[in-house]
């Protein structure tokens, strides 16, 4: 029987094992420590402006981050609310050691899917590095597989700092990953070294709250998952506090002590989250630095402070934080310490994620260059997906970057690659009115057929929603306005002239008309049949003032898109000798030779190809295929 293994117990990991199982493949997952998978080594949150975004995507596919968040987070905040539908995303705060509990308990009671203890020591093939085998463990014994994807994290060749200490570990408590880290490396694999950090914690009794700012919740918390009945824990809030000008000048004064200034690091850290020695360093002329102070667990009495990242000393540390507002008697529990690891060039990865050059093997998360929980689930979800595909040999899922973000980022890692920890913005989505996370289950619902890991249930719920938004549109189009009608009085208040009628549909357009108006409008409407299950009025009204208003907008932008999916359907052979093509210049025939695109769609968003390149490239594509 043909078998998945899955490296690594994280939340590329846990994704990537759980989708496999759920498309029907036997599946072992594979971690050093059963007891932490799931583990928030970092912050104890999920999601947030352009994260949420791929949290509901890969929701939308059957994955696993959404539902465990819905059943573990004590403080939901939905972020940029006020911006618009395209870009508000949705932000929780997990109970960390629930959201472990939950992960292994999911993964343990999903149908195909083993566990199993161990640290992978090398990949197995039959002959090079084709006819993948197996992954042998430390122990020797060998888990036959005929696919693998490395979910690795910080583990490869991890390395943890604190001022100038150096320890060998994955995180704080957990060895490193050293042979399969240096197998990849052996087999040629281009390979740098990235870092990222963690924040101390605190002991909750020792702050004085009185002096924070109260961050409180929504109320109610809205779920992540479009399946979950709600939100079962109690909900906390969260509290805010500011660096002082006694914090800066301690940071200054041992600038020379962080393992980052000090010389003691080498990989490279994350440009949107940097530590708090970064925040002094590069930002000089801003005065304070916000501190979110939140709790880990209700299970524990720990506190995280997100945002006061940093590699400096305990003693150092302690200091730091004791000069923040009601923490001068604060009790750190765990420094905060940096870490650098092993990252492997994603230039290297074809468009499903599978590792060209090494026959059935698929890499996910860190181990690409990436940074943060979503991101890595995201590309362990689709890593997962096209494992079980490439197994059955069916076309991989490749998602364009009109379809979704999880779409966007594996298009930008391994068509531009990335020389720093990739993170996930709305800004990187050229085309992101589309891509509003709240529209996710039906914009994803054909794929989401194709890839069968939700039930028969959830994708009737699904449809059943996309039917109820059609229909509410079609009535909307077909419901006349005019001053006699019943719509007129409504319109009237709002200030809209009706001298010759008009659609429900076009008064909505109308910014004149807020939500009560629009909610009053829709109340008159008749034969509208019963809300499906999950349908939440008061967003469906504001999904429906969305689409009616920048359709115009996402219309100009699908005929822009047309021409540049042309170019995605023309295929680049990857036998081409790049090297003989005539005409082509220096410049872009090495970064062609770089980057390997498999598309000339793929080939137009190489940074430095032009599209006089491109044409270049589709006419001698057109004569080689003709020779």
């Amino acid at each position: 029987m043909r078998q998945v293994v899955v490296i690594g117990g994280g939340h590329a990991g846990i994704e990537a094992a759980h989708v496999a199982a759920r498309m029907g493949m036997a599946t072992t997952l594979l971690t050093m420590n059963l007891d932490q998978i799931g583990q928030m080594s970092c912050n104890p949150s999920i999601g947030g402006v352009g994260k949420g975004h791929m949290v509901r995507e890969l929701d939308a596919l059957g994955g696993a981050m959404g539902r465990l968040i819905d059943a573990t987070g004590i403080h939901f905040r939905i972020l940029n609310e006020s911006r618009g539908v395209a870009v508000r995303g949705p932000r929780a705060q997990a109970d960390k050691v629930k959201y472990r509990i939950a992960a292994r308990n999911l993964l343990e009671h999903t149908p195909n899917l083993h566990l199993r203890q161990g640290t992978a020591a090398g990949l197995l093939w039959r002959e090079g590095t084709r006819g993948l085998r197996g992954v042998e463990l430390l122990d020797g014994s060998v888990i036959p597989c005929e696919a693998v994807v490395v979910t690795s994290g910080t583990f490869l060749n991890g390395r943890i700092l604190i001022g100038d200490k150096r320890l060998e570990a994955g995180r704080a408590g957990e060895p490193a990953s050293t042979h399969l880290a240096e197998q990849l490396r052996s087999l040629g694999l281009r390979h740098r070294r990235l870092k990222t950090g963690t924040s101390p914690r605190l002991a909750r009794a020792s702050i004085d709250f009185d002096r924070l700012t109260v961050q409180p919740g929504d109320a109610p918390p809205r779920p992540f998952s479009f399946f979950s009945p709600g939100i079962p824990q109690p909900q906390v809030p969260c509290h805010i506090v500011h660096t002082t000008a006694e914090t800066e000048a301690i940071v200054r004064e041992n600038l020379p002590k962080s393992s980052l200034y000090g010389g003691h690091i080498e990989g490279v850290g994350p440009r949107y989250c940097p530590s708090i020695e970064d925040k002094f360093v590069k930002f000089p002329d801003k005065g304070r630095h916000q501190i979110f102070v939140e709790p880990e667990s209700l299970e524990t009495e720990e506190i995280y402070l997100a945002g006061l990242s940093t590699s400096m000393p305990p003693d150092v540390q302690v200091r730091m934080v004791r000069s923040l507002p009601g923490f001068e008697a604060a009790e750190i529990l765990r420094p905060g310490y940096a870490i650098e690891y092993d990252s492997f060039d994603p230039l290297q990865l074809r468009r499903d994620l599978s590792v060209d050059g090494l026959e059935g093997v698929w890499f996910a998360g860190q181990i690409n260059g990436t940074t943060g929980y979503e991101e890595a689930a995201g590309l362990g979800l689709l890593a997962g997906i096209n494992a079980v595909r490439g197994l059955r040999e069916l076309e991989p899922i490749v998602l364009g970057r009109d379809q979704a973000y999880l779409g966007v980022m594996v298009d930008d890692l391994v068509t531009k690659g990335t020389d720093e920890p990739y993170r996930m913005l709305t800004a990187r989505a050229e085309h992101r009115l589309g891509l509003a996370c709240d529209l996710a289950d039906g914009r994803l619902l054909a794929v989401a057929r194709e890839v069968a890991a939700l039930t028969p249930d959830e994708l009737l719920r699904v449809e059943a929603r996309v039917v109820r938004r059609e229909r509410l549109k079609a009535q909307c189009d077909a419901a006349w306005v005019t001053q006699t009608s019943p719509f007129g009085p409504i319109a009237a208040e709002a200030g809209v002239r009706l001298e010759a009628g008009m659609s429900l549909a076009d008064l909505f357009r109308r910014q004149h008309i807020g939500a009560a108006e629009a909610d009053a409008c829709l109340a008159l409407l008749e034969g509208a049949g019963p809300d499906p299950s999950g349908w939440n009025p008061t967003l469906e009204r504001d999904l429906l003032l969305f689409d009616l208003r920048y359709a115009p907008y996402r219309d100009r932008e699908a005929r822009l898109l047309e021409g540049h999916r042309a170019w995605d359907h023309v295929r680049i052979p990857s036998d081409l000798r790049v090297e003989h093509l005539q005409g082509i210049s220096k410049e872009v025939m090495e970064k062609l030779v770089l980057h390997r695109p498999e598309t000339l769609g793929q080939a137009s968003r190489i940074p430095g190809i032009t599209p006089a390149a491109v044409t270049l490239l589709h006419l001698l594509l057109h004569r080689s295929r003709s020779i």
